[in-house]
């Protein structure tokens, strides 16, 4: 069968999930390819394809996209098997009812999605395929988890490798693991737990021998100057694996890496055996500066003081540092944002994110702010990226712009505390502009380079990919239905032109 994979844009973030199945359906014989929505025109692509199937993953925000695409394309092909996973058909499978999808796929979907290709193949009834959804909206629970993740190919990384400048882009992702044991309430983890309950352990490893080997083939193959280990969580203790993945890597690969771990995780003998084996950068959550919020509302359970040690302990290795922020939590005032800030400068954090909370489905602070008439489950309403205005009704116009000049001018802060001061005695206060824009995707891109990822970029590679990333963090802090408008506009000439 011929599969045609459709995604929005290209970003930066290696979309392992989708090159997985593509290489999962490819060890089946069957074909796969990509139609990228912001570059092309994928209807006329799907004319002269003529896919079997037209597949598309997406989180929260990103799905209404899909959605708008699929009723444009099933009103010129409505034979044509289309079908959705990702994030929010897990935790939102109640997205299909009214949708043009022929079905949706719940929680992980390697077994399912090569069962629901071989049913359709052989013209068989996919209604009792568990952890896929049909039309009818019923589900048939999902199956247990894949224990064995080395029985797993490497993803497919040729679909987008070989078709998008990504393969240039020396930047690669890998992921080492599978599932996050905590509680934060923001996160889907707790909901994904619930789901697979009794159906297998959700944390699972690769072997280190894999995950080597997987590395070795994308450098073999691929420019690659630095390693981006995705993981929730990279590593949690000094164990067997651990030892052997710092004496392999280093040996082995001998590249630059980032990973991501947990402030309480952070030990010194945990950072000293990162650094030795070449980590360059680590990310960790900070959340908020509020410790009633962190601990109480987001369910982090740590205090100020072993937050300020781990990234310290950080910095006395040389061990550059990422910490991941929420402003405008539910409950929050600006005072409590400008604590986080703070924090960060306390904590002597490298580069800093500060995006705005965003409602998603099925987490438990989500659930939350729909109980208290916060959100009202609109999910079509939010914006894709967490860099925009706060959903939630709880918030003023004038205190949702506050917040949006926080999380733009943050990161300069943190860079420079001396602006501390100015920045939130007066320029936050001041209405939304494109300087403030431009103020944090400047710092973005030199800090992102100098100090998280260390990229050998040459001037060509550098002015493409500088002008790539910019497009997108426009996107992410604007409307992004008037940045979404052309594609709309494109795909509804496409559509008379066909009628």
């Amino acid at each position: 069968m011929k599969i045609l994979w459709i995604v929005k844009a290209i970003e930066f973030i290696d979309p392992i999930g989708i090159m997985l199945l593509s290489a999962l359906a490819k060890q089946e014989g069957h074909e796969c390819h990509l139609g990228i929505l912001s570059r092309e025109n994928v209807l006329e692509k799907i004319d002269r394809l003529k896919p079997d199937v037209v597949a598309y993953s997406a989180s929260t925000g990103e799905h209404k996209y899909y959605l708008e695409f699929n009723d444009v394309l099933k009103s010129r092909n409505k034979d044509l098997f289309t079908i959705m996973g990702g994030p929010h058909t897990t935790f939102y499978p109640e997205c299909i009812k009214g949708s043009s999808f022929d079905a949706i796929c719940e929680g992980e979907g390697e077994e399912a999605f090569l069962e629901l290709l071989a049913c359709l193949e052989n013209g068989r009834d996919i209604s009792d395929i568990k952890n896929i959804i049909a039309k009818n909206g019923v589900s048939n629970g999902t199956r247990q988890l894949h224990s064995d993740l080395d029985s797993l190919p490497f993803p497919d990384r040729s679909l987008f490798y070989d078709n998008t400048e990504m393969g240039q882009f020396p930047l690669k992702s890998f992921m080492a693991s599978r599932g996050c044991p905590y509680p934060c309430t923001y996160c889907f983890n707790h909901a994904f737990r619930e789901m697979y309950k009794g159906k297998g352990r959700v944390i699972r490893r690769h072997s280190v021998e894999h995950i080597i080997g997987e590395i070795l083939e994308v450098k073999k193959r691929y420019a690659l100057d630095c390693v981006k280990f995705y993981d929730d969580i990279f590593v949690y203790e000094v164990d067997e694996w651990f030892l052997e993945f710092v004496d392999r890597y280093k040996k082995e690969i001998a590249l630059p890496f980032h990973c991501l771990t947990r402030a309480t995780l952070a030990t010194e003998d945990v950072v000293k055996l990162l650094k030795e084996a070449g980590c360059f950068s680590i990310s960790m959550s900070i959340e908020s500066g509020n410790a009633d919020l962190r601990n109480q509302i987001l369910k982090r359970k740590m205090s100020d003081e072993e937050i300020i040690k781990a990234f310290h302990l950080c910095k006395k290795y040389d061990i550059k540092t990422f910490s991941n922020n929420i402003l405008a939590l539910p409950f929050s005032t600006i005072e409590n944002d400008v604590e986080t800030l703070d924090l960060n400068i306390k904590c002597k954090v490298s580069f800093a994110e500060f995006p705005i909370f965003h409602p998603y489905p099925k987490t438990e602070l989500g659930n939350l702010c729909i109980e208290k008439g916060l959100y009202d489950t609109k999910y079509e309403a939010l914006h894709m990226s967490y860099m925009n205005r706060s959903p939630l009704s709880c918030f003023s116009e004038k205190e949702k712009n506050i917040q949006k000049n926080l999380s733009e001018l943050g990161l300069l802060v943190v860079w420079f505390p001396s602006l501390r001061n100015l920045v939130v005695q007066y320029l936050i206060y001041l209405p939304h502009n494109r300087l403030f824009f431009y103020v944090y995707y400047l710092s973005k891109a030199y800090l992102v380079n100098t100090r998280i990822y260390p990229l050998k970029l040459g001037i060509g590679r550098l002015w493409k990919f500088f002008v790539m990333s910019l497009n997108l963090e426009r996107f992410k802090h604007t409307n992004d239905r008037a940045i979404g408008r052309p594609e709309q506009k494109e795909t509804s000439v496409d559509a008379k032109a066909a009628t």
